[in-house]
């Protein structure tokens, strides 16, 4: 539209609304007016102006209604409405407009009939629903005519099932407010906070989402109910705490999952940029139902054929193909079990799923995937589209579900929170109840008598005691019902909590369950019980990746054990598996049906008499009188469905049109053929959502009946438990294995880190029967971790989803007890967190007066430099302020690098050495640097973030190479090493230092360190960020105080300690300290006590109390002399000692026997190349003679057949002298 036009409209509709021009109903007129209104340039503005003025309501009124054709609905009055709608404006401004369209209903009554008719296009129809929303939602008016409307089946059926994502959103929304949950929405003044309604997985019952997203919620741009934390401690919502609480951990949790799922689908939709990190299958079609063999049933699942074959089997034998998947890397990792997937149709989600990994079936030409879908919602959508599809594409999305998933079904499980007095209800003043059982045995005499030996008490192998703080730890994680006790770094909480577990196993007969955040340090809490005295039999572990030594503790040994059930149990059992046969039956059936779905002439009527009956009367054929039979076209016999058959062509009644009942549905039979075929398609489409809904009925019928039979066959596992008393896992296997933990009935539960556990995993671990919990941790160091930023404590919207238990207990008051002496790092090191983070805390005897590393000036070194870092767009750190990048610095690599090797000259090995940084940029880079050298060791997380990153690729060379550990700072909490080498990575002119403004990220840093602490970094980024500027500059002038503030790594020589110096750049290392001393040689005459040491000055030790390097050294100095021939100059190491032969007369003698035996060998040739020829000869004279011989024998018979023949002839002459005629016939036989 032109800028004149637009002036002009404009001007025509402000003169209409102001009355300087009459607005008359005349379609033109009324046109232009509202083409003015549509002009206006703010619609807020525009509806303000409207009902300021006495001519405007009135005037928008008469020209909504001046024309209402179709043509008119799906355009200028959908221009309107769509406008006005775009105005986020409150109050009865708005809603008097739109009230004024749509009321008396002259308009609206043509609009909704459009819409049910179908003759409204998509826009309007998305503007339809959005209006009907509206009208819904709109404060203090009566909508029940809008109520009544939307609640018509064929209205709010039409908007739920519409092809647009939009119109269903609309519906959903709809069908909410419709809901008694949704009948004070209008009135609720805080929305974003009300469940239900976003979308079709979005319920006021938390326990009836679906874990998995539907393909509406993934599309979908509204933000989830989601409470702050605030609101679980006001004191008006006591009575409903528990069931807030439960809920809103529950969508806390399930938001944080989507956050990376709804990122990796959009990757994948090409809906936003980002490197795919998932299989992609184009072209697959769904051919059949999978439920495993007959003697191993699974869960069900639909199979997807492969248009072709995988590319990675290229090349594989036939034969090899399952093996290929079985033990090769890359088929191995290919469709893991239960690894999630997206089935997208023509470029739109069908629906999640997860893949049933069957190797037999991935072997197969072309491959069979095995998906399954979760969710009745999402498995009846994928199903109807599956028909109408024509391209389909299967994607991997490699977002760690499995790890939310469990969980998320525990909270969903939870009708009660146990011990909730002290989790929700606790406040200042409340006293803290004591457990059902109290082990007084060892509280009375400890409080008596805190310095008593407790070797005795527990039985331990060694001699224990304790100092006060522990005592207290040891007394409150006794004599509370629930205890906290803080560890700081290297205060041994492990070791208190080896001891309330001895305690508790040797004087209850409770069960303990133990809870941990990683397999690792499960496992070494595990092997704390078994040295502190527990019995390895009373101790069963949960879950994978147990070290070797600790496999005989699995689970899995348990169920390996034969399951011996009784008669009862095999007729329950057998009982459940013909249920089971029965409803799979039902559903092979029913996939069938739908694969072949085209309901017949028969079906259709069928379906009108239950759900369309004015049609079915309309379609009914009379009974003919007197036996007599109705005939059709060319003399067919008309049955049944003559009168639909024919009303689905187009025609009329026919020879039945003057029929009372035909009459009657005039309106029918005057449909025209569009409408009729956009009836039959509804028909078809309502028939169709039966067909699955029975698919999905039998499908959910069975996996109930597999759910029951794992159960019965799982009631021995559980026998077992009841035996143990210590069960062990990690905090996704609590919830992963809560039916079986269940049934053991744990009384204790036990969790480790829990300052680094996310309150939603401590409580799923809780059970019926759980009476006591004893969490320890630290909520000093770093938080529990999370995908989605926005809902941390660092981002400061009130969420905390990253606040622990532990930490939320202890903000609000709740007593804990602190351990006070730290075991683990040197004086210098423990300093620096004394001063930042924990005043009290002392060192124990033994940090002191250890041996000051090799090699450097001092124990804690800060190396400064301002090489700028870069950014890594490879992969992102999340936990960085929701950065979508990551950083890495190239100076400190190398710097790492050379640092590393150098340690290594002075004798430390790799176990002695932990490489830390903050960024998994930086971490993939040092990586990459250091697999030349040495062999990095990643643990299990970080591995798992290169690897989703694409990032993680084996090392190119199979040689033995030194190992060294290497890892991010937040994945090294709860270890520690002797050296700490740490790249701190930033270092820009904008002062930015993301994620490392956290005082808990630099107390976990500075902590991991037992005797050396090495740091590199740009100080002055650091020290002015606005954001943690004060944290790091406090930091940073503790160590200018110690001294250890470098411009470079302080180096000196261990042999000449005046030899200093300060490497700034990597190069100096080999130009001043190329051998880990200094640049003077060595001299120090080596074992052989001739020649002196050739290398430059080095550690003369590998280590304390080694021997001297120089007694094991080989001395490799060359020596020289004459062979005992006298013609040939001999050179040995001097190690090896002089050779007893001479190379060189070796040599000659060689040559000489070479030459000797070629010439033998070549007279034997001849020999033989002579008695062949003669050998020939011989040959070939016999040849000659025996053909002579065969010639002559050859004239010879020639010559007695001519003799023979010349007789005959004579005797013939003979006789025909004698008888006067020749004779004739002779036969000369």
């Amino acid at each position: 539209m032109s800028n004149p036009r637009t002036k002009q409209l404009q001007k025509r509709f402000n003169d209409i609304i102001h009355g300087n021009v009459k607005l008359e109903q005349r379609s033109n007129d009324c046109r232009l007016f509202l083409q003015g209104l549509c002009a206006q340039v703010d619609s807020a503005k525009c509806a303000n102006d409207i009902v300021a003025s006495p001519h405007g309501l009135p005037a928008v009124q008469l020209a909504m209604r001046s024309d209402l054709r179709p043509d008119f609905l799906n355009g200028l009055a959908s221009n309107v409405l769509e406008f006005l709608l775009r105005a986020e404006m409150g109050g009865d401004v708005l809603n008097s407009v739109i009230v004024n369209i749509v009321d008396p209903p002259i308009f609206w009554n043509e609009f909704h009939r459009a819409f049910e008719s179908g003759t409204l296009n998509e826009r309007a129809e998305r503007v339809f629903a959005k209006v009907l929303s509206y009208l819904l939602q709109m404060p203090n008016r009566d909508t029940t005519i809008y109520r009544q409307l939307a609640s018509r089946p064929s209205m709010l059926d039409k908007i739920i099932n519409s092809d647009q994502q939009e119109v269903r959103s609309e519906g959903y929304l709809i069908k909410y407010i419709l809901s008694p949950a949704g009948a004070t929405l209008t009135d609720s003044a805080d929305f974003d906070f009300v469940p239900g309604g976003r979308h079709d997985n979005d319920f006021v019952d938390f326990r009836e989402i679906a874990i998995l997203p539907t393909a509406d919620e993934l599309s979908s741009n509204k933000d989830p109910a989601l409470r702050r934390a605030s609101h679980l401690e006001d004191p008006e919502g006591k009575k409903t705490r528990v069931a807030d609480y439960l809920d809103n951990t529950f969508r806390l949790l399930r938001d944080d999952m989507m956050h990376e799922l709804k990122e990796d689908t959009d990757i994948a939709l090409k809906k936003k940029q980002g490197r795919q990190r998932g299989l992609v299958i184009d072209g697959i079609k769904a051919v059949d139902i999978y439920a495993g063999p007959e003697n191993r049933r699974t869960r069900w699942g639909l199979m997807l054929q492969c248009d072709s074959d995988f590319p990675i089997l290229k090349g594989v034998q036939e034969k090899d193909r399952k093996r290929f998947f079985l033990d090769d890397r890359r088929g191995s990792r290919m469709l893991r079990h239960k690894s999630l997937a997206c089935l997208i149709g023509d470029g739109a989600i069908l629906g999640l799923g997860t893949i049933h990994r069957e190797e037999d079936l991935l072997a197969k030409k072309p491959p069979i995937i095995i998906f399954q879908i979760e969710g009745q919602v999402s498995l009846s959508k994928a199903l109807l589209q599956l028909k109408t599809t024509k391209h389909l594409r299967l994607i991997q999305i490699d977002c760690a579900v499995f790890a939310f998933e469990p969980v998320l079904k525990a909270l969903q499980r939870m009708q009660v929170l146990p011990l909730s007095e002290e989790i929700l209800f606790w406040e200042d003043g409340k006293e803290i109840a004591s457990p059902i059982v109290v082990v007084t045995r060892i509280t009375g005499l400890l409080s008596r008598n805190p310095s008593m030996d407790l070797k005795p008490l527990l039985r331990t192998p060694r001699s224990i005691v304790l100092d006060p703080s522990q005592v207290s730890s040891l007394l409150a994680g006794l004599k509370q019902r629930v205890s906290l006790i803080q560890g700081p770094p290297g205060t041994g909480k492990s070791f208190i909590g080896a001891l309330l577990a001895k305690a508790l196993h040797m004087y209850t007969r409770q069960t303990i369950l133990v809870v941990c955040y990683t397999n690792h340090a499960l496992d070494q809490f595990l092997e704390d019980l078994i040295d502190i005295g527990i019995p390895r039999e009373d101790i069963v572990r949960f879950g994978g990746r147990a070290k070797p030594a600790l496999e005989d503790l699995s689970v899995y040994n348990l169920r390996k054990q034969r399951a011996t059930c009784s008669p009862v149990d095999w007729a329950l059992i057998n009982e459940v598996k013909g249920e089971a046969s029965h409803h799979l039956s039902k559903l092979q059936v029913s996939f069938t049906t739908l694969q072949s779905f085209q309901p017949s002439s028969e079906t259709l009527l069928a379906y009108t008499e239950s759900k369309d009956p004015s049609f079915f009367n309309a379609f009914r054929v009379p009974d003919p009188e007197d036996m007599m039979r109705f005939v059709g076209r060319n003399g067919k016999v008309v049955d049944e469905t003559f009168l639909i058959s024919e009303w689905m062509q187009g025609g009329d009644a026919r020879m039945f049109k003057n029929e009372l009942h035909v009459q009657a549905a005039h309106e029918i039979w005057n449909m025209n053929k569009s409408r009729r075929q956009l009836k039959v398609e509804e028909w078809k489409s309502d028939i169709l959502r039966d067909v699955v809904e029975e698919l999905c009925t039998a499908g959910e019928e069975y996996n109930h009946c597999q759910d029951d039979l794992s159960r019965n066959f799982g009631k021995a596992l559980i026998e077992q438990l009841k035996s143990k008393r210590i069960i062990g896992c990690t905090t996704t296997g609590a919830a992963k294995f809560a039916e079986d933990i269940k049934a053991a009935s744990p009384d204790v539960l036990l969790v480790e880190e829990a300052g680094e556990i996310l309150e939603s995993h401590v409580i799923t671990a809780l059970s019926s029967t759980t009476s006591q919990m004893i969490l320890i941790g630290d909520h000093k160091q770093l938080r529990p971790k999370v995908k989605n930023y926005a809902l941390t404590v660092e981002k400061g919207e009130g969420y905390d989803l990253n606040r622990s238990l532990f930490e939320r207990l202890v903000l609000k008051g709740f007593p804990h007890v602190t351990l006070s002496a730290q075991h683990r790092m040197r004086p210098e090191i423990s300093a620096l967190i004394r001063a930042l983070t924990y005043p009290d805390l002392k060192d124990a005897p033994k940090t002191n007066n250890r041996e000051n590393i090799r090699g450097v000036q001092s124990n804690v070194i800060f190396v400064n430099h301002n090489h700028p870092e870069d950014e890594d767009k490879r992969i992102s750190d999340g936990a960085d302020g929701g950065s979508t990048t990551s950083k890495q610095n190239t100076y400190e690599v190398k710097m790492v690098l050379r640092i590393v090797r150098y340690l290594a000259q002075q004798g430390y090995g790799s176990d002695n050495i932990v490489i830390l940084t903050p960024y998994l940029g930086q971490l993939s880079h040092l990586r990459d640097a250091l697999k030349n050298e040495t062999d990095p060791i990643l643990n299990d997380l970080d591995s798992g973030d290169l690897s989703r990153a694409g990032l993680l690729t084996d090392a190119d060379s199979k040689k033995k190479k030194t190992r060294i550990r290497l890892a991010t700072i937040d994945n090294y909490q709860g270890e520690e090493s002797d050296i700490v080498v740490a790249s701190l990575c930033r270092s820009n002119p904008s002062n930015s230092i993301g994620f490392m403004d956290s005082p808990e990220r630099l107390n976990v840093l500075i902590s991991r360190a037992r005797n050396g602490l090495i740091l590199i970094g740009n100080s002055a980024t650091f020290e002015r960020s606005k954001k943690g500027g004060k944290l790091w500059t406090d930091f940073l002038n503790l160590m200018r105080k110690g001294g250890y503030v470098f411009e470079g790594f302080p180096v000196k020589c261990e042999k000449h300690p005046d030899k200093r110096r300060v490497m700034e750049q990597p190069e100096d290392f080999d130009a001043y300290a190329p051998d880990g001393g200094c640049t003077e040689p060595c001299g120090i005459l080596l074992k052989c006590n001739v020649h002196p040491c050739a290398l430059k000055c080095h550690p003369l030790r590998t280590a304390p109390n080694q021997p001297n390097i120089h007694a094991t050294m080989l001395c490799k100095a060359l020596l020289r002399d004459k062979c005992s021939a006298g013609t040939h100059t001999v050179t040995w190491q001097c190690h090896a000692g002089r050779p007893s032969n001479c190379r060189h007369c070796k040599e000659e003698m060689k040559r000489l026997e070479q030459l000797a035996r070629r010439e033998l060998e070549a007279k034997e040739e001849r020999e033989a190349a002579e008695r062949e020829h003669d050998l020939r000869m011989l040959e070939l004279e016999a040849k000659l003679r025996s053909e002579r011989e065969a010639l002559a024998e050859l004239q010879r018979a020639k010559d007695r057949e001519n003799g023979l023949e010349k007789l005959v002839e004579d005797w013939k002459h003979g006789l025909s002298l004698v008888w006067g005629s020749p004779l004739t016939g002779f036969n000369r036989r």
